[in-house]
């Protein structure tokens, strides 16, 4: 008897913790996180400082990390005068970053695919990042990859 009830225990605690309400719970979050994402590309194409701040305010979380290639930033503070760095650089005129893929949402996690145009509009970079949120849908780390993927070779 005690095997059973055992059984039915582990039955139910795996039914709780899959339940609809915890499922709602990350839905909420992993929605947010899409309209996080989206003030965060709205923020990278953001001329003014201020409003560049203010679309990341209740997108990036206070303490969240940034990370390419050729930065590693802490704060949000620190990413909107890293992005101000790179809309103000003259090499960069006229670039833009564009999502170009869907994002995929999982377990907090986030990934997406970008390419950085010139002023042309001309591809001169694609790139990956993968990301993470809390359970506000705010974005706590992006860690950025420029370029393709290459290929294994034989």
């Amino acid at each position: 008897m005690k095997i059973k009830l055992a059984a039915s225990i582990t039955v139910l605690t795996a039914f709780f913790l899959t339940s609809p309400v915890l499922e709602a719970a990350d839905k909420k979050a992993s929605e947010k996180v899409l309209e996080s994402l989206e003030n965060y590309f709205a923020a990278w194409a953001e001329a003014d400082g201020t409003k560049r701040a203010s679309l990341l305010e209740s997108a990036w979380s206070d303490d969240g990390v940034y990370i390419d290639p050729t930065a590693h930033v802490a704060g949000r503070d620190a990413l909107v005068e890293h992005i101000g760095s790179f809309r103000g650089n003259e090499q960069f005129k006229g670039f833009t970053i564009d999502q170009v893929t869907e994002i995929d949402v999982h377990h907090n996690s986030f990934r997406f695919g970008w390419e950085m145009r010139n002023a042309a509009g001309m591809t001169v970079s694609p790139g990956i990042d993968y990301g993470e949120f809390d359970d506000e849908g705010r974005i706590t780390k992006i860690v950025g990859f420029f370029g393709a993927m290459r290929d294994l070779t034989e």
